[in-house]
């Protein structure tokens, strides 16, 4: 029963998600409201905020998920061969093709002014989080094989991957004809830098 209780629990959580994200294509995230959420979700707004809190807690777990989803498959696809250039590169490429399929440009661009200061980038603090949790996963994996330097500071590695890969891909998604090949190839050119560092050896 208690098995029963808990897959009906997220079936209406992923409804309501649903219903806010087709609102949020349709009227932008700040024109939606919780009773229009709740509402398209067949649900009293009560429910909604049980279940979520709010919008912005909505629009997080919305995107959480593509990430979750590219973080599984590049894990998958790491092995004993695997340069770990190749594997960042690997990371954000799979982060960023998610992503661009879960929002429309239109949404991404009403998103890109708040998501690095106030209210908005508090509440994402949890999923820049788990990001920077799975590059230095990545990276300590690779110290530990001694394809980094044991000098390494893995914990900063990780954190200006996160964020220079949010940075870059706000610009990638806010571009009216986005050019996927030109931000790998950047993407690539920067992690490499990062790498393999400015001095000699």
């Amino acid at each position: 029963m208690t098995g029963l209780r808990e897959r009906q629990k997220e079936q209406r959580r992923q409804l309501i998600a649903d219903a806010a994200l087709e609102l949020f294509k349709t009227h932008g995230f700040i024109a939606t409201t919780l009773e229009q959420i709740a509402n398209q979700a067949g649900v009293s707004a009560p429910t909604v905020v049980n279940y979520f809190g709010g919008k912005q807690e909505i629009l997080l777990a919305l995107l959480k998920e593509p990430d979750q989803q590219a973080m599984r498959e590049a894990r998958s696809r790491l092995d004993e061969n695997s340069d770990p250039l190749d594997a960042l590169c690997e990371l954000e490429g799979l982060m960023t093709t998610y992503q661009l399929r879960a929002m429309p440009a239109s949404l991404w661009r009403e998103l890109a002014p708040f998501l690095f200061t106030g209210d908005l980038a508090e509440t994402f603090q949890p999923w820049n989080a788990a990001v920077i949790e799975e590059a230095r996963a990545l990276l300590l994996h690779f110290q530990r094989q001694g394809a980094l330097r044991e000098s390494v500071d893995i914990d900063v590695a990780a954190t200006v991957f996160n964020q220079y890969a949010n940075m870059a891909f706000i610009r990638l998604a806010t571009e009216k004809t986005p050019d996927r090949k030109a931000h790998a190839k950047h993407m690539r050119d920067v992690l490499g830098l990062m790498c393999h560092g400015m001095l000699k050896g």
